[in-house]
């Protein structure tokens, strides 16, 4: 599979990637969860050109989102058919927290647009993981409900790719968990960062894998793999 960084490398990068021995994946690990990060409505916005909907979507990654949300739906399926547990993180601000960003703004608890879209909606079953920060790790209850769970690794969807994404699969890894980013899962605003982001965590961080793989990971029985295709 063709990556989506390799058309921004440079001839240079190339022979540097080339020839200097890089790091190896991993594989997911054995006791998964599939993550989902900051799916929500301000991210992902109109099925329409970024620019022309940010007075409504400040942070929309438009397209991008829309491209994405097919891959997601199709993982969200295959994990509930074997119950793998089913994480979402939400970027929120809540009043009662007396924090400046939740009075107002795309983020703030009371403001429709902090929801999560209803094609990726959650349902009973999944958990929850309200964050401030770009990492899902920091300051939330995420390691004390993974040890709960005995789960050692995430495959991880959503947004942003050069954000919260990458922030989070850094500080995931960084406490010794297998992270696994499915490249068509996750988006961003910017195609350059979106593939930057996704180069430095294959050959620096953590496991950048296809779909297929993720499913594989996921191991869904025949008729959900069937229906992913």
């Amino acid at each position: 599979m063709a990556r989506v960084w390799e058309s921004f490398l440079t001839e240079d990068d190339k022979k540097v990637v080339a020839n200097r021995k890089l790091r190896e994946s991993t594989g997911p690990s054995a006791n998964l969860a599939l993550l989902v990060i900051d799916m929500q409505v301000t991210a992902c916005g109109d099925e329409m050109p970024i620019w022309e909907q940010l007075d409504r979507y400040p942070g929309a990654c438009g397209p991008h989102a829309w491209k994405a949300i097919p891959v997601q739906q199709r993982l969200l399926a295959a994990a509930r058919e074997v119950g793998m547990p089913v994480i979402y993180s939400k970027h929120v601000f809540h009043a009662y927290t007396g924090l400046e960003r939740s009075t107002g703004g795309v983020f703030a608890a009371t403001d429709p647009r902090s929801e999560v879209p209803q094609e990726v909606a959650m349902q009973p079953g999944d958990l929850l993981v309200e964050k401030q920060t770009p990492s899902c790790f920091a300051f939330t209850n995420l390691p004390l409900i993974l040890g709960e769970l005995g789960v050692d690794g995430l495959i991880v969807v959503g947004n942003s790719t050069s954000g919260c994404v990458r922030a989070t699969c850094v500080d995931g890894a960084g406490l010794g968990y297998s992270m696994n980013v499915v490249e068509e899962g996750v988006f961003d605003r910017i195609e350059m960062s979106h593939a930057a982001a996704l180069f430095d965590m294959q050959f620096k961080i953590c496991n950048v894998i296809d779909e297929s793989d993720a499913l594989n990971a996921i191991g869904a029985p025949a008729p959900a793999l069937a229906s992913a295709s």
